[in-house]
């Protein structure tokens, strides 16, 4: 069965942790044999002071096809292991999502993108744990770290949000030209979309950046691009900046 599995912590997990976090999770559900993890993503929540934040409000998502026979033992191991990795000052929060029990996908959706947009306190996403197929823990400090899990889990579930951890590398680094067809098929890459988010075809060439980040967008791993103004390449690939609305 398919599963989607978020992780917040507003203090401790903000930056790298909770990357590490994931990535590791999604590791042991593979070598354990539980199933097959897809690549997590990084989502941006509403910066506000008062969530606690370090430097980004961010919480963390990934899919997996996942045997059922080991989802108890699953949340049991994730539990664990964020509890193991937390510092004093954590508020972290597991959240997993079961989309073929869930009466109402809209409602959780609903609820992640408000939390792009405004504060939302801890009793909103716990009252959504009454929901079925949803499975949200508490795991240290006040708790808070359950609503950035939450609202990860229903941004992954969207297939348009986030962004994916580490930098793409192809060719010779910074400034190096490939064409569509060449980036999909030595990466992961499944297309790329300019920023009107229109599809460019396999012969266009595009210029490699300093930070090349890929996205989820149509529930394929994105790469998203910008006009030079040039014949040649006629495009580059987009900033940080210009993919902070993912």
């Amino acid at each position: 069965m398919k599963i989607f599995v978020g992780i917040d912590d507003s203090r401790r997990l903000d930056g790298g942790g909770a990357g590490e976090i994931v990535s590791l999770l999604t590791r042991t559900i593979d070598e354990k044999g539980w199933g097959k993890s897809a690549i997590p993503s990084r989502h941006r929540l509403y910066p506000h002071p008062d969530t606690g934040y370090r430097k980004h409000n961010t919480a963390r998502s990934f899919s997996a096809e996942v045997k059922e026979q080991y989802m108890e033992e699953l949340i049991d191991y994730a539990c664990v292991m964020i509890k193991s990795n937390g510092t004093s000052d954590s508020n972290s929060g597991l959240a997993i999502a079961v989309p073929e029990r869930m009466d109402n996908t809209d409602e959780l959706i609903d609820y992640a993108y408000r939390t792009k947009e405004t504060m939302i306190n801890s009793d909103e996403a716990l009252a959504m744990a009454k929901k079925p197929g949803l499975y949200i823990f508490e795991l240290s400090g006040n708790g808070k770290g359950i609503i950035g899990a939450l609202a990860a889990v229903g941004l992954r579930m969207t297939g348009n949000d986030g962004q994916f951890r580490g930098k793409l590398q192809l060719g010779t680094g910074e400034g190096y030209i490939a064409t569509v067809k060449e980036i999909i098929e030595k990466s992961h890459i499944e297309q790329v979309k300019n920023m009107d988010f229109e599809n460019l075809g396999t012969e266009e060439s595009v210029r490699m950046g300093e930070k090349v980040k890929v996205v989820l967008l149509d529930h394929q791993y994105t790469l998203m691009v910008f006009p030079t103004d040039r014949q040649h390449p006629r495009w580059q690939t987009s900033t940080t900046n210009m993919l902070r609305i993912f």
